[in-house]
């Protein structure tokens, strides 16, 4: 049991470190912390429990003979000895704080009520073969990239998810709200990545609405930007519309690139699909006018709000990374200045 009094003492010096450290980090907001999960306390009886164990069965140390009672005390222990239980007191206050981050600690003066602004949005681009025209810079597909990259940016509370089309649709992202990963996929699209022969924009709206199918916010609208006409079998532009009025979906449609007469476009298309779901039809015959045309859009897009519970800021880290300090130096004791040989 002579082992017990040290490592407690080593125990006590390091969670007094420990929670000096947290002290100074947030200032007299540890006197208003609180516990989630209080019964994980308990969980701290194991490794004293442990430790009384230990010291119980421990045998008893060797001991040296001195002819003389005045050698031994001149003697006395070395540095290393006085330091010998000093890795086993900050294993620990090591678990002792693990004990007390598993027992979430939290506070209680930072309560607040969540609120999350924001509505679902689901953007069908066209890659089809013709978005390689050159009217705007450097062609039509890099130019849509860039202001959708801008658009998505600027729409950091929105779950927004997109899908690409040509002679078939494929789904880029489902809706996210790690907008980071999105605009990466973004700006890796390229052309004759699939099938660009056909412009399905029925088969691209189908997969938008499909994407919005498990939204929770009261707004929800696609953004179909392309360059052409129908002209692919399969799903019809107009029974997506229709059912994407009756799921109050609006659909908003960009209409890029210059387009001569004789030219495979339906505006008038476009315009209607818009005009039935209760979006906007635009036409966006240069780099200005597509830069325009989505600022224009961000400024019409409604918020819903999705109001939280309280919470209240979660405090674990601040005993979890001490706990884990506490530990890596005493790996690092036991196997330098006090490491121990059989």
């Amino acid at each position: 049991m002579s082992t017990l009094l040290p490592i407690l003492g080593f125990a006590l010096l390091g969670l007094i470190l420990a929670l000096a450290g947290i002290g100074l980090w947030v200032g007299d907001g540890l006197r208003h912390i609180v516990l989630e999960s209080p019964w994980w306390l308990l969980a701290g009886l194991l490794p004293v429990a442990a430790l009384l164990v230990r010291a119980a069965l421990a045998p008893r140390p060797p001991t040296l003979r001195f002819s003389r009672m005045r050698s031994a005390q001149r003697l006395g222990p070395g540095f290393a000895a006085r330091l010998a239980h000093l890795p086993d007191g900050l294993r620990l206050a090591a678990a002792l704080l693990l004990v007390v981050a598993m027992a979430r600690p939290q506070s209680s003066r930072m309560t607040d009520r969540v609120e999350h602004e924001g509505i679902d949005i689901a953007i069908a681009l066209d890659l089809s073969d013709s978005m390689e025209a050159d009217d705007l810079f450097p062609n039509r597909l890099e130019a849509a990239k860039e202001v959708i990259d801008q658009f998505i940016a600027r729409r950091p509370h929105d779950r927004i998810g997109m899908v690409a089309f040509g002679a078939h649709a494929s789904t880029v992202s489902p809706l996210t709200i790690d907008h980071g990963v999105l605009r990466q996929l973004v700006r890796r699209l390229q052309l004759r990545s699939m099938d660009g022969s056909k412009t399905a924009i029925g088969a691209g709206l189908g997969m938008a609405l499909n994407r919005l199918k498990e939204a929770d916010a009261d707004s929800q609208i696609i953004v179909l930007l392309t360059d052409g006409v129908h002209n692919a079998e399969g799903i019809d532009p107009d029974s997506v519309a229709n059912e994407a009025k009756d799921r109050e979906v609006a659909i908003y449609t960009v209409l890029i690139g210059r387009h001569a007469s004789g030219q495979s476009v339906d505006p008038g298309r476009l315009e209607r699909m818009a005009s039935l779901t209760g979006g906007y039809a635009y036409t966006a015959e240069d780099q200005q006018a597509l830069v325009t045309t989505f600022q224009d859009l961000l400024n019409k897009l409604q918020r819903s709000t999705i109001a939280g519970e309280h919470v209240r800021a979660e405090l674990f880290f601040l005993f979890l990374w001490p706990a884990l300090a506490l530990l890596l130096l005493d790996v690092l004791l036991r196997n330098t200045r006090l490491r121990r040989f059989p």
